[in-house]
């Protein structure tokens, strides 16, 4: 019995080995086209710092559960190897929408890749993946997200898939502030083909404030995530990010994905990117103080990183958050002090 678990299991791991040998960068296709995915090691807790846009749902539906503003973002990446003047060049894009309500937060990506650099040929693919999350307490999220996808190249594919997720808040643990744990399982569903990216992927990670110091002006902190693909597959995220007086946050990550580097498609170099806030006034504009949003944040955002040896991937973004956080509690008043 259990030299036939193994027998199945030492097949999974082949079978996976050689797929990963043959479709190259299934796993972090769409993590290529935010710079925020690119640079934040695709957290399932929100990152060292959390934050959570409409493109979270990808990683962790359950992310945005706890968002109080209507949030747009948009990106463009560039993909590109200088090393080869007949290559052509690559692109991705993302557009993301984030609506919260009194029912839950609602939020709409849409993804598009663009890509025939060797080894990293993921020909044209475009998805729609649409999500639904909830504070079931304040300490625990949960989401759902429906994608659906199509592919033409060389071949013409499909996908439809359905990702669950949660997020557990602990607080402080030791000296590590906001301590997250996350978890999600990931494309359950139609994959494209060959079960690429990984059909019914589990996801679990952690992340935390590390440190802070000079009233919080200064903060550092991490986040580490374990996926296994299929289950026959194991891929490390770390991440770091260090912040500086809550305006600017620099970021790196780095991936071991155990098939591609078993199959020589290994990524050695992390990747490093830059976030920047700052704060809009529209109160002149009608439409805008209509809606409360008088002032807004915008995070705008860049990153690199080299991957499969040669290729450079360039991504540029910027996420606005309508209006203002609410961190005044209410006021309540009883009659006789009116």
């Amino acid at each position: 019995m259990f030299k036939r678990i193994k027998l199945i299991l030492l097949l999974g791991m082949v079978f996976s080995f050689a797929i990963a040998d043959e479709y190259v960068g299934e796993e972090i296709a769409f993590k290529l086209t935010n710079p925020d995915l690119l640079t934040g090691a695709s957290s399932s807790c929100g990152g060292s710092f959390f934050s959570a846009g409409a493109n979270a749902i990808s990683v962790n539906p359950a992310l945005t559960a706890g968002e109080q503003r209507v949030m747009l973002n948009i990106s463009y990446t560039s993909l590109f190897n200088p090393s080869n003047e007949d290559s052509s060049m690559g692109a991705g894009a993302q557009l993301g929408l984030l609506i919260p309500t009194r029912w839950g937060v609602f939020s709409g990506i849409v993804d598009g890749i663009f890509c025939h650099l060797e080894p990293l040929d993921l020909d044209n693919t475009v998805e729609l993946s649409l999500g639904f999350s909830k504070d079931i307490t304040e300490k625990l999220f949960a989401g759902m997200s429906l994608n659906s996808g199509f592919r033409w190249g060389e071949t013409n594919m499909w996908a439809l898939d359905l990702n669950l997720g949660f997020m557990y808040n602990f607080g402080r643990v030791g000296f590590m502030e906001n301590f997250r744990l996350g978890g999600a399982l990931l494309n359950v569903g139609k994959p494209y083909t060959l079960g690429l990216p990984g059909i019914c992927t589990p996801r679990v990670g952690v992340a935390a404030t590390l440190f802070s110091v000079a009233k919080e002006n200064v903060a550092g902190g991490f986040s580490a995530d374990l996926t296994a693909p299929q289950c026959m597959n194991l891929v490390f995220d770390v991440g770091l990010q260090l912040r500086v007086a809550k305006i600017i946050t620099v970021k790196s990550s780095w991936q071991f994905d155990m098939a591609e580097t078993i199959s020589d498609n290994r990524n050695l170099f992390p990747s490093v990117g830059i976030t920047v806030n700052f704060n809009i006034n529209t109160k002149d504009n009608q439409f805008m103080a209509e809606k409360g949003w008088q002032q807004s944040e915008i995070a705008t955002s860049g990153a690199w990183q080299q991957i499969y040896q040669d290729i450079h991937c360039v991504s540029a973004g910027a996420a606005i958050n309508l209006g203002m956080k609410d961190v005044d509690a209410p006021e309540i008043i009883l009659w006789g002090d009116e």
